[in-house]
């Protein structure tokens, strides 16, 4: 009888590794995780998360953020403040959420056979929709149509248990404002008078709908707020960082720990957000084309003043 020949290879080292590692000199495994157990393979997964390039901040303010009522956030926004990095379960639950918003389109065209437009046909990304030469910018998930002719904004959310639960109980003004003020803006910015907001569970994969209506009350709130931060009158929300609305900030290390930030016009206290999309100077009240001596890093009024 021949013996089948082992699917088994053998890996030998010099350096004593094996696995990936085997035959590589050990000078250059160094700053890897040596992945032994089940725990290794986690924390493996952690670690390339954080070697990740950091992400470019946005310079604008846009209506998923809107909904923050900070307005030193608005303004560190505006100005292209860095962020503080996320940590990799908070990076996966936004890639999770990008994933289910895919999901969530397909159903909607496939399974209820509803028009949805996810892509401007002119740019083949998402639609955008802009104020001030692009200091105010609003990014939709589509556009939608339903059988009663009426085109809408189309904006989804993944959601966890109880958010989901009080989303169907109380509906999206009461149980997510800041969802409530993103609509609000993208309408503003786009002209549509109604969205149609989805969720999804991510414990149940339950799907709840509402059709959100155009509130003269609320876009009027959210103009004053953001006409206060383009003209350098941004306040901050708390008095200091403990306050629990300034948990889960991505600005807080610009906010209340000085964080180095761009040497960079926009990034000067006497700059101010012009309508053409670019900044102007307030000290010699023309573009602020380059830093000058007079640079000084951005700050929002304390609370209360």
């Amino acid at each position: 009888m021949v013996k089948p020949k082992t699917l088994m290879t053998k890996f030998h080292s010099s350096n004593g590794i094996g696995g990936r590692f085997a035959g590589v000199p050990a000078s250059l495994t160094q700053g890897f995780i040596m992945i032994k157990s089940a725990d290794d393979v986690i924390k493996a997964i952690d670690e390339g998360y954080r070697k990740e390039p950091k992400e470019k901040a946005r310079d604008y303010i846009g209506a998923s953020g809107i909904g923050t009522q900070c307005d030193a956030y608005q303004a560190f926004s505006l100005r292209g403040f860095p962020n503080d990095v996320a940590e990799p379960k908070l990076k996966r639950i936004f890639k999770l959420g990008h994933i289910l918003e895919d999901i969530v389109v397909k159903d909607i065209k496939d399974k209820a056979d509803v028009r949805v437009w996810e892509k401007d046909g002119l740019t083949g990304r998402q639609y955008t929709y802009e104020q001030l030469g692009g200091h105010i910018i609003c990014h939709m998930d589509g556009h939608i149509e339903t059988d009663d002719g009426v085109l809408r904004v189309l904006e989804i959310k993944s959601m966890n248990d109880a958010n989901f639960k009080k989303f169907m109980k109380d509906g999206v003004r009461i149980s997510h404002p800041k969802y409530f003020s993103q609509l609000q803006m993208m309408m503003a910015l786009s002209g549509f008078k109604e969205s149609f907001f989805i969720a999804i569970s991510k414990n149940t994969s339950e799907y709840h709908a509402e059709i959100v209506k155009w509130d003269d009350f609320e876009i009027a709130f959210i103009k004053k707020r953001i006409e206060d931060v383009i003209e350098n009158k941004a306040k901050k929300l708390a008095t200091d960082e403990t306050d629990w609305r300034c948990r889960g900030c991505f600005k807080k290390s610009v906010c209340w720990h000085n964080a180095p930030v761009p040497v960079a016009c926009n990034t000067c206290q006497f700059a101010e957000a012009n309508h053409q999309g670019s900044w102007t100077c307030t000290k010699t009240d023309s573009e602020a084309r380059k830093v000058c001596s007079s640079y000084k890093v951005y700050k929002p009024m304390e609370k209360g003043i």
